[in-house]
């Protein structure tokens, strides 16, 4: 059973990390050295600014609007070069994933089912960028000794 308010709170997480998902692909893609990785972040951008939208509705059934994107997002580190791209997009993913991480543990239903499908896209993308998977993906940092 899922409580409205922890599901909202998550809800709002999601948003914003998606938010900054959008950001951080308009900032890295432009250092990426091929074409198949300008590709790849093309579709991935696309890919947050619709599950942005999914996050706004799923938000709105509950009565609560996300806060605007913001102009600007901190980045984890510079963005200088092809390198640097991928780890930012790795790192951006990883974000992602533990956001529906948290909406999966709080919610029920078919938005548990949906934000799990998003935590698994999130995964497959960040495996992506890093060339490795990495166990229980938007759980990194978050599981104890």
């Amino acid at each position: 059973m899922s409580d409205s308010t922890s599901v909202t709170t998550a809800l709002l997480a999601a948003a914003a990390a998606e938010n900054a998902a959008v950001y951080g692909y308009s900032v890295a893609g432009a250092k990426l050295a091929t074409g198949r990785d300008k590709n790849a972040a093309r579709t991935a951008y696309d890919a947050h600014r619709a599950q942005l939208q999914n996050v706004t509705q799923w938000l709105a059934s509950l009565g609560a609007t996300p806060a605007p994107a913001a102009p600007v997002y901190q980045l984890p580190s510079p963005v200088d070069d092809f390198p640097t791209a991928r780890a930012l997009l790795a790192a951006i993913e990883e974000s992602t994933a533990a956001a529906y991480a948290d909406v999966v543990a709080v919610a029920s239903g078919q938005l548990q089912r949906d934000a799990a499908l998003e935590l698994q896209a999130a995964a497959i993308r960040e495996a992506q960028w890093r060339t490795t998977s990495v166990p229980f993906p938007g759980l990194v940092g978050r599981l104890g000794p």
